[in-house]
């Protein structure tokens, strides 16, 4: 089989033709887009957004959902507000203290939180980090 001739073959595919309603909802903007993507390197050209976006997100559709997840003890939900803080956030760097000092005021209290819970003495000073998830916090805590 020449895989170039049957990609060709699907190019010029019926179902591929110009049309108002397939242009309209297709989910990448060019066949290019989802086709000439490597995946180990850097693409020497960009792409549009959406199409990255499109991408990344099938890709992902193949993980497992965390809201069906039965096996461990994985807690996934959370109110809709604490999702409101996560994306007012999202692009706050936390090892840039100066110009985020409110974020870095608000680790600190989670680790004295922790401390606290954890029966750390009174007169100590509680040292720790924020980590992106538990596993990676389990594996630091030691």
């Amino acid at each position: 089989v020449n895989p170039e001739s049957v990609i060709a073959q699907c190019k010029e595919h019926a179902h591929k033709k110009d049309h108002p309603v397939h242009t309209r909802i297709s989910s990448y903007r060019r066949d290019e887009d989802a086709a000439q993507v490597p995946k180990y390197t850097i693409p020497k050209e960009g792409m549009p957004s959406r199409s990255a976006y499109q991408l990344l997100h099938d890709e992902t559709q193949l993980d497992g959902n965390p809201t069906l997840n039965l096996a461990s003890f994985v807690h996934t939900w959370m109110p809709p507000e604490a999702e409101k803080l996560f994306i007012e956030n999202i692009n706050k760097n936390i090892v840039d203290l100066d110009e985020y000092p409110a974020a870095a005021s608000v680790h600190n209290r989670c680790i004295s939180i922790i401390a606290d819970l954890w029966k750390a003495p009174k007169d100590c000073k509680p040292v720790g980090t924020a980590t992106a998830g538990s596993s990676e916090a389990i594996m630091l805590g030691g």
